[in-house]
């Protein structure tokens, strides 16, 4: 088949988990002999050049207009545009925003698939103007799609509920990761199993804010014996000279190190040594930091949300959400307690021996373009 993937930045990926999601789905479609084409945003991926990535998918390249609330939409639709000349078995759109634009493939007959990554019309950084277009986006997508799959089976469930069609539980899957040694932490101030790392995006639903919180509470009464560190938080993730952002670097003190976006052996390095980490999000689809966590078998301090429970189960510790009182006692907790850390890390490592592979997600994901395609002839 030749399969369309529109509604993420690109690939390779920089920022996003929906951005990773494609280019693991894509380079396994392809090794399963489809032919994938990626619609990318110039300026997020490096290469500004159509081509293929490596011998995997095929990137291009579309015009958008620069802004917040523009860049997605004027993106989605030259990508739609473009490949509207091509000949292709399906399209696959990612996200209620990019979906706004599924009708345009649906009425030229091309079966379109829709994939629910996390509820973003929820997310707190949209003005209420900005999460009613995406609730419009979710609804086309939910109208227009031959097939819907959702990452979170709590988030298919609502869905259903909300649509009345069915959706497709289809779970991101398990990474590969190996453990690294230690080469940049010195720089960053970092000792090994003597920090607690956060990763993610410094936007509200993050609840950055509530973790600086919890943190300053906690390192308070932090165990230090004689000639060790102190303990830090690491906090690794893109942020905007945005006011939530400003507060948060505001916010911290000496102990809490921003390190801004990490990627490939750096990010390998902070989850290697890290002695837990924090998760205190109220809004997820299925995090891929907790899955990447949980393949280096780390301990995992996470919001009590469904989607979390989803990927954990039992194998982490959990806060109810927007708690600083509870957060700031867990956090202790992770600091003071090196036999339940490593215990909760190996818990959260058996655990996803339960979830799909990349390989098992492909396999998947070809059958619901197969029904797809042939629901639309």
């Amino acid at each position: 088949m030749r399969i369309a993937m529109v509604g993420t930045r690109g690939i390779p990926a920089r920022l996003g988990g929906a951005e990773r999601v494609v280019e693991e789905l894509a380079r396994h479609l392809v090794l399963r002999g489809h032919e994938v084409l990626v619609y990318c945003r110039r300026g997020h991926v490096g290469a500004n050049g159509n081509g293929r990535c490596g011998s995997g998918p095929l990137r291009l390249f579309t015009p958008h207009c620069e802004g917040k609330h523009l860049e997605a939409f004027t993106a989605t639709a030259s990508a739609l545009w473009d490949l509207l000349r091509r000949d292709v078995d399906v399209v696959h759109v990612h996200s209620p925003g990019p979906a706004m634009l599924s009708w345009l493939p649906a009425a030229a007959g091309r079966p379109v698939v829709f994939t629910v990554h996390a509820p973003d019309w929820r997310r707190d950084k949209w003005s209420p103007a900005a999460r009613a277009m995406l609730r419009g986006g979710l609804w086309c997508g939910m109208k227009c799609a031959a097939k819907v799959t959702a990452v979170s089976a709590s988030l298919a469930e609502e869905l259903e509920n909300r649509y009345h069609r069915p959706v497709l539980y289809v779970p991101n899957a398990a990474p590969a990761c190996e453990t690294v040694g230690v080469r940049c932490l010195p720089a960053w101030g970092l000792t090994p199993e003597r920090y607690l790392l956060h990763v993610g995006r410094i936007v509200p639903e993050k609840r950055l804010d509530l973790l600086l919180q919890g943190w300053t509470t906690a390192t308070t009464d932090a165990p230090r014996r004689p000639g060790e560190n102190a303990w830090k938080l690491a906090v690794a993730g893109a942020w905007n000279d945005s006011p939530y952002g400003r507060a948060c670097r505001a916010a911290a003190g000496p102990d809490v190190v921003f390190l801004g976006p990490r990627h490939g052996r750096e990010l390998s390095e902070l989850y290697s040594h890290a002695a837990a980490v924090v998760q205190p999000s109220v809004l997820e689809g299925m995090s891929l930091v907790l899955l990447e966590a949980a393949a280096y078998g780390r301990c995992l301090l996470a919001a009590e949300i469904p989607a979390n429970r989803e990927v954990l189960g039992e194998a982490a510790l959990y806060v109810q959400p927007d708690d600083a009182a509870a957060l700031a006692a867990a956090l202790g907790r992770c600091m003071k307690c090196e036999d339940e850390r490593a215990r909760l890390g190996e818990s959260a490592r058996r655990r996803l021996a339960e979830l799909p592979t990349w390989a098992d997600v492909a396999q998947t994901m070809e059958r619901v373009y197969q029904a797809a395609r042939a629901e639309a002839q």
